[in-house]
């Protein structure tokens, strides 16, 4: 018991540090200067993909080491993932064999409006991997003697359906609108957590 609430936490908690890893680097929509070079340009955006498989590995690692996913889950995660891994790791090709500015500018905002790794991808794993752990949890206390039925029927009626929600998002170029649609999603995964963290503080 005390393992998935701690699961739970964990994945919750990573979100914070998630948005304080992210990436920051030039709109995906700015071309490349001339008086910076193309060359430049291009080992700058190879870059930026780089650092976005590098986080997949990350995801990658997440998804195979949640006890708690359910296996459509997981399948679907593990698909994501391999998707957006090799779909990068063709762009960095494309990228390599550019010769034109605009073709180099067209490349970086493919990187961010066709993938969104970081503000996407990345909660897409953490809060499925937390809402199916805090859902084994409410499972995990139905089963003990003066549980709370009401209130972990409450719990997981708040999170019914959203990690399916959350893995149907699609990337774009409207990040705020992307962002909108996470939010409350993380909002009722974090309110979840601390429920069932209430209802064991009562035991």
């Amino acid at each position: 018991m005390n393992r998935l609430v701690r699961t739970a936490t964990t994945a919750l908690a990573a979100l914070a540090t998630l948005a304080a890893t992210l990436v920051t680097a030039a709109p995906a929509g700015a071309a490349p200067s001339p008086g910076a070079g193309l060359d430049a340009a291009k080992t700058a955006v190879a870059a930026r993909i780089d650092k976005r498989l590098d986080a997949l590995k990350g995801f990658e690692s997440i998804v195979n080491g949640a006890g708690q996913l359910t296996a459509a889950h997981k399948a679907a995660l593990t698909k994501l993932i391999d998707d957006q891994q090799s779909g990068l790791a063709a762009l960095k090709t494309r990228l390599q064999a550019e010769t034109t500015a605009p073709a180099v500018k067209a490349d970086a905002q493919s990187m961010v409006y066709d993938y969104r790794v970081f503000i996407l991808t990345g909660p897409k794993v953490r809060l499925t991997v937390a809402i199916d752990t805090e859902l084994a949890v409410v499972t995990k206390l139905r089963s003990q003697p003066g549980a709370d039925a009401a209130k972990l029927d409450a719990i997981a009626q708040s999170l019914q359906g959203k990690a399916d929600t959350l893995l149907s998002l699609k990337p774009g170029p409207d990040g705020d609108a992307i962002r909108a649609q996470v939010n409350p999603i993380r909002t009722a995964a974090k309110t979840a957590h601390a429920d069932l963290k209430a209802l064991r503080k009562k035991k």
